[in-house]
């Protein structure tokens, strides 16, 4: 953010010096680029914040909120003013002074924000391999939306200095104004596109995306595999916040196989106790003719099933969860 305030007041100042669209285009795109970084820094402190009882998910998407505000800055404050100074530019062109000061100061925030875009893009590298997707899946999968927003706005400072030098040089050269406001044009363009990039990228994240085709199938299959599953209906996934998610699934228990694997805990020890508990009532019933006994034997029977029955939706909820670590809430119902 420091740099960025370094190489705004230096634009600005060449701007001042030579009357350059182009270089105030520049000035307001390095504007843009303190307040986005400040809205981004914004969005990583609210998303951090804990889970309460107002959100119970907790603030994960913040950094989507603060990720678009950033993008739809970019979009207004860069690109509008940049077009819109161009084409009055156009309109009412007016001779340059001094282009070889603007020069200067676009190498010197060329080198700078390359610099930039080097550490902003190894950092994505490096975050993208200790998740063991490829550069590509990560950026698409917006586990960080933060730093891919960094890296699109460095990139856009690199190619805004490249358009803004070449505009200089072509009004140098050829002796016309008109270049350097068709410069001031093509830098606004570039902010339009990238932000749009960026307000579509995290549209799409706050409409809750879910985990995809392919690891859905993944989990559903691992569900279905299990001895106690009958069936899966309704598996739904959503997206809480970068690279972590909620699912959701209606779960067809076989009745027999969960009785059956309940039985056998203990080495069959539950079986035996369970066996003795309705001896004894069918003994004692049928020597009073009092049912209470045998009601008795079936409630705690059935309280012992339900018990079973929820253990099984606790260990298949873990199993979930390794088979997709990014889930991080699994919502189980019985169907």
């Amino acid at each position: 953010m420091y740099s960025n305030a370094a190489i705004f007041l230096c634009k600005a100042g060449a701007y001042a010096v030579t009357g350059s669209s182009a270089m105030l285009a520049e000035a307001v795109h390095s504007v843009a680029d303190i307040v986005n970084q400040g809205l981004l820094h914004v969005g990583i402190n609210s998303s951090a914040k804990a889970p309460d009882a107002k959100y119970n998910y907790g603030y994960r998407r913040e950094r989507f909120v603060w990720s678009l505000i950033s993008a739809v800055g970019v979009f207004f404050m860069g690109s509008g003013v940049s077009v819109m100074h161009g084409v009055h530019n156009i309109m009412h062109p007016a001779p340059l002074e001094h282009i070889w000061v603007g020069l200067g100061v676009l190498a010197a925030s060329a080198a700078i924000d390359s610099y930039s875009l080097h550490v902003a893009y190894e950092a994505l590298k490096t975050n993208a391999r200790a998740k063991g997707m490829t550069l590509d899946e990560f950026v698409r999968s917006g586990h960080d939306p933060t730093s891919v927003a960094v890296v699109a706005e460095d990139a856009a400072a690199v190619a805004g200095c490249a358009i803004a030098s070449a505009a200089l040089m072509a009004t140098q050269h050829f002796g016309s104004s008109v270049f350097d406001a068709a410069g001031s044009i093509a830098v606004g363009g570039l902010l339009g596109t990238t932000a749009m990039y960026l307000i579509n990228s995290n549209r799409l994240l706050l409409l809750g995306r879910s985990l995809g085709p392919e690891k859905m199938r993944r989990i559903t299959d691992a569900v279905r595999a299990d001895p106690v599953v009958e069936e899966v209906y309704r598996a739904k996934s959503e997206e809480l916040g970068p690279g972590t998610y909620r699912f959701v699934a209606e779960i067809e228990f076989s009745g027999s196989r969960v009785v059956e694997r309940y039985l056998d805990q203990g080495d069959g020890a539950k079986r035996e106790q369970l066996h003795g508990v309705f001896r004894s009532a069918v003994e004692e019933g049928a020597g009073s003719g009092d049912p209470r006994a045998l009601d008795a034997a079936l409630k705690l029977y059935g309280e012992e099933v339900v018990t079973a029955v929820g253990d099984e939706v606790d260990r298949i909820e873990k199993a979930i969860v390794r088979v997709e670590p990014s889930i991080h809430y699994v919502d189980l119902e019985t169907n």
